[in-house]
């Protein structure tokens, strides 16, 4: 059994973000009892990312008392993770770019990693334009998963919308490569 956590960092509910990963989670669920939560980071209620108060290294876990600290622990329990975010501006959504900040939590004052190696990522990032961006997202994100905490790539999804928020829906060869990620997990 394994444990996904999956987030979701897009404020459009049903939209591209949250469609892969209900079929990547799908795939999942599909091979055995693993355990699943799916997060919409645009449902908490946080309000800043990491304020370098340095509490975290005291503590082992970030001293911000938010709705993203359950996410942050999730995160040290799960054997899986996805994550999706839209671009906006070249970049990732605000929602995953406020968690990404609070990972530092999980950095040693020796800057090694307080999370155990070998955690599976799925990552997959929306746009609405360019899908080379969107890729280039996609490598920034998995870039801190592996080089900070020793994460492994199992796979990435990017999709260019052109500015329909319903297109992965439609696409039934992606919704099978997202069903085929989530196997992997």
């Amino acid at each position: 059994m394994s444990k996904i956590l999956a987030i979701v960092a897009s404020p459009r509910k049903g939209g591209n973000c949250e469609t892969i990963v209900n079929a990547i989670t799908d795939g999942a669920m599909g091979l055995s009892p693993n355990v699943l939560d799916i997060t919409n980071l645009n449902t908490l209620r946080f309000t800043n990312g990491c304020q370098a108060c340095m509490g975290c290294k005291l503590t082992g876990s970030c001293v911000t008392k938010d709705d993203l600290l359950p996410i942050l622990n999730s995160i040290k329990g799960a054997d899986s993770l996805i994550i999706a975010t839209p671009v906006y501006f070249g970049h990732s959504s605000s929602q995953y770019r406020m968690l990404e900040d609070r990972l530092y939590s999980f950095i040693e004052k020796d800057g090694s990693s307080l999370l155990p190696k070998g955690k599976k990522l799925v990552t997959v990032v929306t746009c609405g334009g360019d899908s080379s961006v969107a890729d280039a997202v996609a490598d920034d994100i998995e870039r801190v998963y592996t080089n900070y905490f020793s994460f492994k790539p199992v796979g990435r999804i990017v999709l260019s919308d052109k500015g329909s928020k319903h297109a992965a829906e439609k696409d039934d060869e992606l919704l099978e490569k997202a069903r085929l990620l989530g196997k992997k997990l």
